[in-house]
Parts: C-alpha cells; sequence; structure tokens
C-alpha cells in the first residue's frame, strides 16, 4: 500500500488544466497524484468569482464542500446561498459558478 500526504498549506495557488480554472485554486488531486477525478480547493476573496460553466461536452459532474466563509452557488443565473458544512451538486447542463461573501468562500470541488 502506498499514501501521498500534502498540506494544503504547501500548495501553489492558480490556474489548472480544468476549463474552469480559477487563478484562486490549489490543485490537491494532482498534489497527491489522483487521476480518475480532480479535486481542487478554491480560497476565494471577498468577491471573487469562479469561471461560469457548464458540462454539457464532457459530461463531467461537479460536487463542492463549503468549507469556510460565506457566498453563493450561481446556478443558470440563480443565486442560492452557501455556507460551510454544506454539500452542492450542480448537474451538467445548467451553467455555474461561485461568488464569494464579504468574509470569502472556501470550498473543495470535485470533477470527475
Amino acid at each position: 500500500m502506498s499514501v501521498q500526504i500534502v498540506d494544503q498549506a504547501t500548495l501553489p495557488v492558480g490556474r489548472g488544466p480544468h476549463p474552469a480554472a480559477s487563478p484562486f485554486e490549489k490543485r490537491v488531486g494532482e498534489a497527491v497524484g489522483l487521476t480518475a477525478f480532480g479535486l481542487y480547493q478554491i480560497e476565494l476573496p471577498a468577491g471573487a468569482e469562479t469561471v461560469p460553466h457548464d458540462h454539457r461536452d464532457d459530461h463531467a459532474e461537479d460536487a463542492y464542500a463549503v468549507l469556510r466563509g460565506s457566498g453563493w452557488v450561481v446556478v443558470d443565473g440563480e443565486d442560492i446561498a452557501v455556507a460551510p458544512g454544506q454539500f452542492i451538486a450542480v448537474t451538467e447542463e445548467s451553467s455555474r459558478f461561485l461568488r464569494a461573501g464579504d468574509d470569502g468562500l472556501v470550498f473543495l470541488a470535485v470533477c470527475a
């Protein structure tokens, strides 16, 4: 058995290969050697947003886990408040992005 452990504090921040890559992401999955799905920690400062996107062409599924802060997931133009402890899934055909509130927003994104 092998294991790979990384401390999120040591990961660089920047755009990865995902079509909706954000300048605020830490590529956790890449750092630990995952190949079956993408795993990212996104740290949005107050008022910042991720890139609006859908997955109609690649049929990927996105799930988000809110860790800290507050904000909104905007799905097909509808603002939905999100807070720590919540998990969010968005269907592939829906346009989505996340926007941080006044205290920023930190979340995990799983893309498969």
